[in-house]
């Protein structure tokens, strides 16, 4: 056949209109000056990109009853579409953005893979075979919030009036959305062009994941919305979008009861559960504004005859007619409380990449709902009017009438229903990431807080602490950022191998010098320091009395005001043995081991040899661990080294100092004033401290950890017994409603799968999942045979990054060979 008898045959076009998937879209236009969109089914919308709140209260179930109480022009539409998307770009941008100023082979390479690990599970579930079983942990994906509001016109072109007046509805419906706290961005048609193509194009290639979907003013939306390789087939009980298969299912029954914020269950099992659903979802509820008089009319008409049947014998054969007749009776109350009756539809609509899965998601998700008290039907038989009414812009005014889905209720009732929630995603900035227990991609940075930048950490044993706190290491030094580990144990010694990076240890022939007098600036600032830290050399326990300590000041002012720089502990010892008040010489005799003479003076009495000129520095005390006097001095010397070059460096390079498993030294003796001295400084200068411990209830035993906790705007919480959680709810030292500690309890790490964290801080609560590929895996690993796999392929000349590479290799052919 021809060209040209194919034209004749279709009447010119060589493709017939009915054949054009465009065509069930009914969005043709966009209004940048006005802001509307423009339909080809006589109306006209906007809409609103929101964010989903995390939890609700009585003042928020106020202004939701207010912003739908509103008057809408008859006919109007207002749709809700919360939407567990793929489209993770923007987050993925940032990522990377923050690193745009720093470039390393190691590190950039571990950014870039945890981005492809994080794309690449956009479309396909994480799953993990451990020793602890097979998980599937389902997709990665962000939840948006889609409000649009679709109003009738009278012909095919708005009016002046009509243009007016939806003006006018915009700005109301922005104001009611920021009230509620749902942070409205209008939905442009760039915004609009690009969400409908991640529902409708499912593709790995398809455009929206190589930003290529946006806005032609010269074509109608509705032609730019496919791909070219995206067909549209309709079957039975599905429909298919290229190589993804939709189902629709239909509220058949609702909740007899909910409450304000139950519609938080929609994104999944929050207990961290399995029934969840795996699969993009997405909830869409629409509510169809009547003629109110009219409306009430039926409802009266159809209330008396109700009312007539429940009273007569007829009951008796048919008791939901008693159900019917209380439903009527809630109904009228909420009429009578002034809130306008609406036709409310509720629908739940799945993409999966096969038949199966699609009905595995199907059935997972009627098991989900009704556990909620919902029953939730297929749509079969109609399921592309089904898709295309709860498609943004697309709802058919009189699908209310033809498809029989809508029920009639009041906007007070719909509220409870409208798919307004979400799960946290996070702090804000991408210096890590974690995962929801439903997949929801979060932000996590120290970084994100109006206070202070530091952090606590407590883990016990086993919960994956070391794990959480190389990712920050790598995260932060990623960026460019400056960071310290003070630990004991030597559990980041491979990692700064790595990175080629400063390790300082104890050992015997290591020389190492920590002389802290010549690191002075101005005496007058560093007093309370330089004190507490010679109080910390006299008395492991810090004893000294308060005339000890106020004659110890003048002392030390006047060697600083001989000595400067020279200043060493051996002239403050002199100096107080030479004092005729046995107090001081007492003094002069406890500095002895810490002078040149004393068994610990090699370390002090010498110039300064450490530097941390490196961006990565681990200072390992394990050599130590037998003179926990001179351990602790140590470590004090060495945050106060830190904290001087905060102050001395550059102060536009975030500044990180971690200690780790050396917690126990600050509990050790009066060594509050210093660390007071050191968060001061930190906070003034925008260094961050991380204070690693296992238990939460560790800080508060004494008054150094009760500053620190009081002090630290961020608290990561892993894996806590139960009697922690209990005895941390009995004495409030966490505020948290019930609901928290009962997440808390929840916390849990299955190893070699993801470790759970409960995240605290001023950007809000929650909980995420450190879920990584096999790269960081490898990289993080402190396992004797994967350090000796990987230092094999770098002693054959291959960089850090390719070694990994390379042994990942090897044992993939060694499981399939």
């Amino acid at each position: 056949m021809t060209i040209i008898s194919i034209r004749r045959k279709y009447q010119e076009h060589l493709i017939p209109e009915h054949m054009r998937a465009s065509g069930i879209i009914p969005v043709v236009a966009y209004s940048p000056e006005h802001e509307f969109f423009l339909m080809d089914d006589k109306s006209m919308g906007f809409g609103f990109l929101c964010e989903p709140l995390n939890a609700g209260d009585e003042k928020i179930q106020d202004r939701v009853n207010g912003f739908l109480n509103q008057e809408f022009p008859t006919g109007t539409n207002i749709q809700f579409l919360l939407f567990r998307s793929p489209d993770i770009t923007q987050q993925m941008h940032n990522m990377l953005g923050l690193r745009d100023n720093f470039q390393h082979p190691l590190m950039s390479s571990v950014i870039k893979e945890r981005q492809r690990f994080l794309l690449d599970h956009a479309c396909n579930p994480v799953v993990t075979d451990s020793r602890s079983g097979h998980f599937n942990l389902g997709i990665v994906q962000d939840t948006k919030l889609l409000i649009t509001v679709k109003c009738p016109i009278t012909g095919q072109q708005p009016s002046p009036y009509e243009i007016d007046e939806l003006k006018q509805l915009n700005i109301k419906v922005r104001s009611s959305l920021q009230t509620i706290g749902l942070q409205p961005t209008l939905l442009n048609a760039d915004r609009y062009v690009r969400l409908m193509s991640t529902l409708l194009n499912w593709e790995k290639d398809a455009s929206w994941r190589h930003d290529a979907a946006q806005w032609d003013p010269f074509t109608p939306i509705c032609s730019q919305l496919f791909d070219y390789g995206t067909d549209l087939e309709v079957n039975k009980d599905s429909v298919r979008l290229g190589e993804q298969y939709v189902k629709v299912l239909s509220a058949k029954k609702l909740p007899n009861k909910a409450f304000f914020g139950d519609a938080i269950r929609y994104v999944g099992d929050l207990s961290g559960g399995d029934s969840s659903v795996r699969e993009n979802y997405m909830v869409v509820v629409n509510l169809y504004y009547p003629e109110t008089e009219a409306t009430k009319s039926a409802l009266d008409r159809n209330r008396q005859f109700v009312v007539n049947q429940a009273y007569g014998p007829l009951l008796k054969f048919v008791p939901e007619l008693a159900d019917k007749h209380e439903s009527f009776d809630d109904l009228y109350a909420s009429i009578k409380e002034g809130f306008k009756p609406i036709k409310l539809s509720y629908a739940l609509v799945i993409f999966a990449p096969t038949a199966e899965r699609a009905q595995s998601a199907a059935m997972s998700a009627r098991n989900l709902w009704r556990e909620a008290r919902f029953e939730i039907m297929e749509d079969k038989y109609i399921m592309l009017p089904s898709l295309i009414n709860n498609l943004p812009l697309c709802t058919d005014i009189k699908a209310q009438k033809d498809l029989f889905r809508h029920k009639t209720m009041t906007v007070q009732q719909a509220a409870v229903l409208a798919p307004l929630f979400g799960e946290w995603k996070g702090t804000g900035t991408f210096h890590a990431s974690l995962l929801s227990r439903n997949g929801q991609l979060m932000s996590l940075s120290l970084h994100d807080s109006n206070t202070n930048k530091n952090l606590v950490i407590a883990a016990e044993s086993g919960s994956g602490k070391s794990f959480l706190v190389n990712e920050l290491i790598m995260s932060y030094l990623s960026e460019g950022a400056h960071v310290w580990v003070i630990d004991v144990g030597r559990s980041y010694e491979k990692l700064c191998a790595l990175l080629e990076g400063d390790f300082v240890h104890f050992e015997e022939g290591s020389n190492v010098n920590l002389n802290p007098f010549e690191l002075i600036e101005n005496y007058d600032d560093e007093e309370d320091a330089m004190v507490s830290l010679v109080m910390a050399m006299a008395s492991v326990g810090g004893n000294l009395t308060e005339l000890q300590v106020s004659a110890l000041k003048q002392m030390m002012a006047k060697v600083w005001s001989e000595q400067g720089q020279g200043m060493k502990v051996d002239h403050i010892a002199e100096i107080c043995l030479a004092s005729e008040d046995q107090r001081l010489k007492d003094i002069g005799q406890q500095l002895y081991a810490f002078t040149s003479q004393g068994s610990y003076g090699r370390y002090f009495s010498q110039r300064n040899n450490v530097s941390f000129q490196n961006r990565f520095t681990v200072l390992e005390l394990d050599e130590l661990q037998g003179r926990k006097h001179l351990r602790q001095v140590v470590l004090l010397q060495l945050i106060y080294q830190i904290q001087q070059e905060v102050y001395l460096g550059n102060r536009n390079r975030k500044k990180i100092v971690i200690i780790d498993e050396a917690w126990d030294l600050l509990k050790e003796g009066e060594v509050s004033v210093f660390m007071e001295h050191a968060y001061r400084k930190f906070r003034k200068y925008g260094g961050s401290v991380v204070i690693a411990t296992q238990s939460i209830n560790d800080l508060y035993e004494n008054p150094v950890g009760r500053a620190i906790a009081e002090n630290s705007a961020n608290m990561y919480l892993l894996g806590q017994t139960a009697e922690t959680v209990e005895s941390i709810k009995r004495t409030g030292r966490l505020t948290l409603a019930e609901g928290g500690y009962k997440m808390l309890k929840s916390v849990h790490t299955i190893l070699g799968v993801y470790s759970e964290i409960f995240v605290k801080s001023n950007a809000g609560v929650g909980i995420g999942r450190l879920v990584v590929g096999d790269f960081q895996k490898l990289l993080y690993s402190t396992d004797p045979r994967d350090v000796a796999a990987i230092n094999q392929y770098v002693k054959q000349g291959l960089e850090v990054t390719d070694a990994i590479y390379a042994v990942l290799r090897d044992r993939q052919e060694s499981q399939h060979g």
